[in-house]
């Protein structure tokens, strides 16, 4: 187990991260004003200029659901101005933060949906995954289009790398798998219409 910064939580557990843009790698573009609330019990967080967010949520759960709103003011640092249209989930994943894995999460404007190589469907949802480690390869159960791959600084059709995005997924449950190596933070996660699961695992 890594010993993590816990800060000022307590007996609860830190959940920090960042939100950016979908093109972060090639220029830095946080995420501003973005809203993370956790279900159930209202805890929540504004996403800072750079995108970064930082709060405590229940260490007892294995998981935690943390509702992602976007702001309707225009993104300051995407190339061309637009806003964000897609709100999502972050699932917050206990054994992922106590082995030190970073949370990480990406969503594309309104202007740069239009070149993802991809049409979301508004009744499908869409899975996405930071991998904080040696680049992994990925598969999400269910049916999905065809999964695009970061992994080193752009996007492209495929399955492995440091960011994974699997698009149209059927709604419900599915589980993500990893090959390998050890990687934590896989697993069955919830999938909704018209919202992005994040999920972020640390390759040991």
């Amino acid at each position: 187990m890594v010993d993590i910064d816990n800060g000022s939580c307590g007996d609860q557990l830190r959940f920090t991260g960042e939100y950016v843009d979908w093109d972060n790698d090639e220029r830095f573009c946080g995420i501003f004003e973005a809203t993370f609330q956790v279900q159930g019990d209202g805890a929540m967080d504004t996403t800072a200029p750079n995108g970064r967010f930082d709060m405590c949520i229940d260490g007892g759960n294995a998981t935690t659901l943390v509702d992602i709103t976007v702001s309707p003011n225009n993104s300051a640092c995407t190339d061309p101005i637009s806003t964000y249209s897609l709100g999502g989930i972050a699932v917050a994943n206990a054994a992922t933060l106590r082995a030190g894995g970073f949370f990480s999460a990406r969503n594309f404007t309104a202007a740069r949906q239009a070149t993802v190589g991809f049409t979301p469907e508004a009744a499908k949802g869409h899975v996405f995954v930071h991998v904080d480690g040696d680049n992994r390869t990925l598969a999400v159960s269910g049916n999905h289009d065809a999964p695009q791959a970061n992994a080193a600084t752009a996007w492209a059709a495929g399955d492995t790398g440091h960011e994974v995005f699997f698009p149209n997924v059927d709604p419900g449950m599915v589980t993500i798998s990893a090959t390998g190596g050890n990687v934590v933070g896989t697993g069955q996660v919830i999938v909704q219409a018209n919202k992005i699961t994040y999920v972020s695992v640390k390759s040991l």
